[in-house]
């Protein structure tokens, strides 16, 4: 770990890693749901989601489910991202003058991510099914740079966010991104269950003025309207594994069928029965 670029792509129902303080890796779930454990928080990633550790971070996780969860994680050789980062955000005669110069270290304020430019995600499945169950070198150096690419923009992506932050410190601001960052850990783990405002702010030490005002300046959406998307998009996943649509709709908290059917066809264009259809199709 740490020393090349690796895949490890496994399925099982155990699985046990206590604090261990593994290289930048990027975490994903490609059936069912893992809970990982960073900073004693709960972090809790589906096929839909992934995680973003730091060089160093230390993690556990205890799989014990009744059926198989499949994972797909990347580590990536230290200071792998660095450089490729360095290289895309400094001038071509930089490197050209000093082209094994040490790059600064790349470190991740937020963990738990949403793949809305839908590159990163595709990418880790990718890599899983080419490399079969097992951790391996990566012979796919090609895929590690384009996953440093694209880990790179959410990077700047993130500084962004951070940048809008009402604050006039940047302390002050990191610190309330963090803080907002506990918020959303927070929602990613109740799709499933209802869940107020109150609870969310008190999860992240702020009031629900502060939270939600700053909630939305910085990632453009109320934390309900998170929320939803986050529960639409398990259900559609939900759906896509073969569950009925009462089942995915209580699965992810709906108790009205119409509310749920009209949100799915607001988000995805089609009702949750056309999408059952359109998933039968295909795979005929």
């Amino acid at each position: 770990m740490g020393v090349d670029n690796l895949v490890l792509h496994a399925s099982g129902r155990q699985h046990h890693v206590e604090n261990y303080p593994g290289p930048f890796s990027i975490k994903s779930v490609l059936r069912g749901e893992v809970t990982w454990i960073v900073d004693g928080r709960n972090l809790v990633v589906n096929d839909d989601t992934f995680l973003i550790l730091n060089d160093g971070q230390k993690y556990s996780m205890n799989v014990d489910a009744p059926r198989p969860v499949e994972t797909c994680c990347a580590f990536f050789l230290r200071g792998f991202v660095e450089r490729v980062a360095q290289d895309m955000t400094s001038p071509l005669q930089a490197s050209l003058d000093a082209p094994t110069r040490t790059a600064p270290p790349l470190t991740f304020l937020a963990r738990l991510h949403t793949d809305k430019k839908g590159t990163i995600l595709p990418r880790l499945r990718s890599l899983a099914e080419r490399c079969g169950e097992q951790l391996q070198p990566s012979s796919f150096e090609e895929d590690f740079l384009i996953l440093s690419q694209e880990v790179t923009a959410l990077h700047g992506e993130i500084a962004s966010q951070i940048a809008r932050i009402p604050a006039a410190r940047r302390a002050t601001q990191e610190e309330l991104f963090r803080r907002l960052q506990i918020a959303r850990e927070f929602l990613h783990g109740k799709v499933s269950e209802r869940v107020s405002l109150e609870e969310v702010a008190r999860e992240a030490c702020l009031s629900r003025y502060h939270l939600h005002r700053a909630f939305v300046q910085t990632f453009r959406e109320t934390p309900h309207r998170y929320l939803t998307t986050l529960r639409l998009n398990r259900a559609r996943s939900l759906l896509r594994s073969g569950h009925s649509v009462t089942e995915a709709s209580l699965e992810v908290g709906f108790s009205s069928m119409s509310a749920f059917s009209r949100l799915f066809r607001t988000r995805f264009g089609v009702s949750p029965s056309s999408e059952i259809r359109k998933i039968g199709q295909a795979t005929t």
